[in-house]
């Protein structure tokens, strides 16, 4: 447990309007919470409450000195340059908070091997096994060459003819693909690159329905996934020296 209670941990989300993804990223709060053994608080970029700015605040009122910020994204996307490091910047000298930036989860790095064995175990023999995966659009250039990047070594030396990445929103562009396989002998892995469940991860989920269910299987969420949340757990506990 973290000693003294001038120091805090604060987990931060994206935010969404969608009720499933407050509900989902509350339950993997209290479970880190638990594993962790101690308070930790948590805010939103945008949409959900608290912001980032009232959650530095109410630490600040408690006399909180120091801040652990763990961010709950993927991407080096606009969310996590200006959002998340330039705000944290600004608040911590405006608030005289030590506010400390933890690493997000390197998406190839760390997600990427554990997402690799399940994909694994569902291939299809004697199928043609294709794999699409799909995330929030940005107009930052580095989202969308970091999902080619995981994509492609994601399918490294795994049996997929296949692999194919696209922004939420250009599932019709997809299947102007597919229906090259429309004799059937294909097998469709749709990955939604999301850490919690949410609108444009549900939207995508709706798309894929009309699919024939026998030839595609739809991963779930990133937090969804024990190994997942083992290594979030991990590595919280290994930044704050917690042992079990």
């Amino acid at each position: 447990m973290l000693k003294s209670n001038s120091t805090a941990i604060v987990l931060c989300g994206h935010g969404s309007s969608f009720n499933l993804y407050e509900q989902d990223f509350k339950k993997n709060h209290r479970m880190i919470e638990e594993k962790i053994r101690t308070s930790c608080y948590f805010c939103f970029i945008e949409k959900s409450q608290p912001s980032i700015e009232n959650c530095m605040k109410a630490l600040k009122k408690k006399d909180v000195k120091k801040i652990f910020f763990f961010p709950f994204l993927l991407f080096n996307g606009e969310h996590f340059e200006k959002d998340i490091k330039a705000k944290i910047k600004v608040l911590s000298n405006t608030l005289k908070l030590d506010i400390k930036l933890i690493d997000k989860i390197s998406l190839t790095g760390e997600v990427m091997p554990i997402v690799k064995k399940k994909v694994s175990r569902i291939l299809k023999k004697n199928k043609k096994n294709i794999l699409v995966t799909f995330c929030s659009r940005s107009k930052n250039p580095k989202v969308n060459s970091e999902l080619k990047t995981y994509t492609q070594a994601l399918v490294k030396n795994l049996d997929i003819s296949d692999a194919y990445s696209y922004f939420i929103g250009e599932e019709t562009e997809f299947l102007k693909k597919i229906k090259n396989f429309e004799d059937g002998n294909y097998f469709l892995i749709v990955h939604p690159v999301f850490l919690f469940k949410g609108y444009l991860q549900n939207k995508n989920l709706d798309f894929f329905k009309n699919i024939n269910s026998k030839n595609h299987h739809i991963l779930n969420t990133l937090m969804a996934i024990n190994d997942i949340q083992i290594l979030i757990v991990k590595k919280l506990k290994g930044i704050f020296h917690i042992t079990d």
